[in-house]
């Protein structure tokens, strides 16, 4: 079978990307305040960890789960948008829309403040953002269940609310200190996922990039309307509150384990279009792939260059802004309606 010239490019731009991802990777392992020589890699990979203790010790309990995190997480986060973007055809709309990011800071700032453990503020920060995901989702239905603009509106409504809570719970933390460990966790780090926390979000996290995969097809559907989907004998809003919930699913993870990262899920989706259109075909798997690459970047980034770690989201907003300017600049032709 033939490929098509869309084809091709996409098989291009993925062996670019890939081998880009192990590169920028295996530079992450070793660039740091405490940097890690090619000779002490080297000697570690090939079994002699006892000869670099201080450096082994580093890579395998610091920065080989970060970095994991980091793009098991930008990943997540990208195809998020991209999805969220296309089956609501709105370009603007990012994965914490439906009020997933602050439902889960909810929970995070609540299981902070109870004084609980990295892993109780994990799953309180998760279960709060798939809630507020179904009480938006709920809001929506009763208002009225067939408008994609009312399910927008109803996600703003949930954040505010949420937003609003978040405030009531940092005005009552009993310390300065609990009122700082919630405002830093709110801006988005990798410095406290470990392996233990890696083991719980690889099965999910590629298990639902793997349903969006293999579904690319009917997204793809999905994106062009109901009645497109109908014409084609697709259920357009079974399909649509599926795909809603996994692509919430990855949002609602990504956020437990780093907190609030933004600017990646709304960035990552207009550069992958602005080299291959908008076919998810083709913009799935690039996604992936460069959202990896995107949240591994910040991370070096926040933890190289300061004496004290730069919380992500500060790094993902200066260059998601430089990024998102850029590209609206160069293709300012196609993108004169945004929506």
């Amino acid at each position: 079978m033939m490929m098509s010239k869309d084809d091709k490019k996409t098989l291009f731009l993925s062996i670019i990307l890939m081998i880009a991802l192990i590169i920028i990777f295996g530079a992450a392992i070793i660039i740091g305040k405490y940097p890690i020589s090619l000779e002490a890699l080297i000697g570690i990979i090939k079994g002699h960890p006892e000869l670099y203790q201080v450096q082994y010790s580093i890579i395998n309990k610091l920065r080989i789960p970060r970095t994991i995190a980091a793009l098991l997480i930008g990943s997540s986060l990208s195809v998020s948008g991209l999805i969220y973007q296309e089956i609501f055809r709105n370009k603007l709309v990012s994965p914490d829309f439906l009020g997933v990011s602050s439902g889960a800071s909810v929970g995070a700032a609540l299981a902070i403040v109870l004084g609980l453990s990295n892993v109780f503020i994990s799953g309180f920060a998760f279960v709060t953002g798939l809630s507020a995901m179904i009480l938006t989702l709920v809001l929506a239905n009763i208002i009225n269940r067939q408008s994609p603009t009312i399910l927008v509106l109803s996600g703003i409504v949930v954040s505010s609310l949420m937003s609003a809570i978040i405030s009531i719970i940092k005005y009552a933390a009993p310390s300065e200190v609990i009122l700082a460990d919630i405002t830093f966790w709110l801006m988005g780090s990798f410095s406290s996922i470990k392996m233990n926390g890696i083991y719980v979000l690889l099965p999910i996290v590629l298990a639902g990039m793997s349903i969006l995969f293999i579904l690319r097809w009917k997204i793809n559907i999905i994106g062009q309307g109901m009645y497109e989907a109908q014409t084609q004998g697709l259920n357009y809003k079974r399909y649509q509150i599926f795909v809603i919930c996994i692509v919430t699913l990855l949002t609602a993870i990504s956020v437990a384990f780093a907190g609030v990262i933004g600017w990646i899920g709304l960035v990552v989706p207009h550069i992958i279009r602005s080299f291959v259109g908008k076919n998810t075909k083709h913009t799935i798997p690039l996604t992936i792939l460069f959202g990896g690459i995107f949240a591994i970047l910040a991370d070096v980034l926040s933890r190289t260059f300061t004496s004290s770690e730069i919380p992500i989201s500060a790094i993902t907003g200066l260059l998601g802004t430089l990024i998102f300017g850029t590209t609206l600049i160069l293709n300012r032709r196609k993108h004169h309606d945004l929506t």
